[in-house]
């Protein structure tokens, strides 16, 4: 059966988070990639299950997969981007978040991107953004009422830029938010959900297997996305904001000039 463009991304992500609940509890075995980052025998399994999808209904397409790397035509316009267990640490410790990200790529745009917990997922045809739970979708809603910023910390810390998230952390325009650390980058498509307030990701990236399917997600909810600086946001970055609105956008830049001016 020949599925769309995002019907592929929602079914391969869908087989990466059956993966995550079948596995879930067992012993897992490690593979240890560098410092404190590793894979498990999950990581590996659900990266297989999504690239099972891909290689049927997209055989003409390119894929770069985090356990994997680059597959498929090297000249292909269309690039997915699939990180099969993001919050690897919290699955192997055996609590969430966790999810798996799929999403499809051209150049700078998201044409179709999902984000699968083990009983949400989140996506977007480009254009329009959902929620299925139980089966059933329904349109995202951001909202900053929870106050809730998710702040990825960095190894390197100042990063590039000379940000820091530790005192990021702290800056006095964040004493209306929360500030939170939950380790994975499902947590950018939870402010296009109203789960969050904001997200802030520090240091640079080219198009990311782990966060490229949230920016997709956020832009076609509405959320507001820029640079560190308050510049336009691609999927190659040097820094991110991600805001509800533009309120709790404004006290987010206002606590990054304090560094960057």
């Amino acid at each position: 059966m020949s599925l769309t463009d995002v019907e592929t991304t929602t079914v391969a992500a869908e087989a990466a988070a059956r993966v995550h609940r079948s596995w879930a509890g067992r012993q897992l075995g490690r593979r240890w990639k560098s410092g404190a980052d590793f894979a498990t025998d999950v990581d590996v399994a659900a990266e297989a299950a999504v690239l099972a999808v891909l290689r049927e209904q997209r055989p003409h397409d390119a894929v770069v997969a985090e356990e994997s790397g680059r597959s498929g035509p090297q000249d292909a316009e269309r690039v997915w981007l699939v990180d099969p267990l993001c919050g690897t640490l919290n699955y192997a410790a055996g609590q969430g978040p966790y999810g798996a990200s799929v999403t499809l790529t051209r150049g700078d745009d998201v044409l179709a991107a999902a984000v699968a917990e083990p009983h949400r997922l989140t996506w977007t045809d480009g254009t329009r953004a959902f929620t299925r739970v139980a089966g059933r979708d329904e349109p995202t809603a951001p909202s900053a009422s929870s106050r809730i910023v998710e702040i990825l910390m960095e190894t390197v810390d100042p990063d590039e830029q000379g940000f820091s998230s530790a005192r990021f952390w702290r800056s006095p325009a964040l004493r209306t938010l929360s500030p939170r650390f939950v380790g994975t980058g499902i947590a950018l498509a939870w402010v296009a959900t109203g789960l969050r307030a904001g997200f802030v990701l520090p240091g640079w990236r080219e198009a990311s297997v782990h966060f490229s399917s949230g920016i997709g997600i956020c832009r076609a909810a509405g959320c507001v996305l820029t640079d560190l600086r308050g510049g336009p946001l691609h999927l190659g970055h040097d820094g991110l904001l991600c805001a509800a609105d533009a309120a709790t956008h404004a006290l987010l830049l206002a606590g990054v000039a304090e560094q960057l001016g």
